[in-house]
């Protein structure tokens, strides 16, 4: 699977570049999380609780409920602090989340976890995480029901 990496301090997370619209540099300093006209953002540093870091890149996940995945309506925009790389994960040694983590309030928003054997920059370690885009979807559902 070819994800995008965003690298944070002591670890990293991978989003499927299948479910990414698009990439863009941002500019605006202050969005955090927010739903706005039908758009939803999420502060990747904000949802781990990371000091605030400066956002570099947005993230324009695919709309999974339309069948023109490129519509600016419902669209969930990521905002991390950079895309450190695109690389290609494989499926054979991707593990489970420790149990321990299911009482995180993000635990859901990832499928699996990953131990990597080179360190791709000062940045980026060994464990990465990976964006379960379906539990995504779900969880800027239920904010916007709120």
């Amino acid at each position: 699977m070819r994800v995008f990496l965003c690298t944070f301090k002591g670890f990293g997370v991978a989003i499927p570049m299948s479910s990414v619209a698009s990439v863009a540099l941002h500019a605006n300093e202050s969005t955090e999380y927010g739903i706005e006209g039908g758009k939803s953002a999420i502060s990747l540093p904000r949802l781990f609780n990371l000091p605030d870091e400066i956002i570099r890149h947005i993230i324009i996940m695919k709309n999974q409920s339309s069948e023109d995945n490129y519509t600016e309506e419902n669209n969930i925009m990521l905002l991390t602090t950079e895309i450190e790389c695109e690389m290609d994960i494989s499926d054979q040694p991707v593990f489970p989340l420790p149990k321990a983590l299911s009482a995180t309030r993000f635990s859901t928003l990832f499928s699996g976890i990953q131990f990597n054997s080179n360190k791709l920059s000062d940045n980026a370690t060994r464990l990465i995480l990976l964006l379960n885009c379906e539990e995504l979807n779900r969880f800027t559902q239920k904010k916007e029901a709120l």
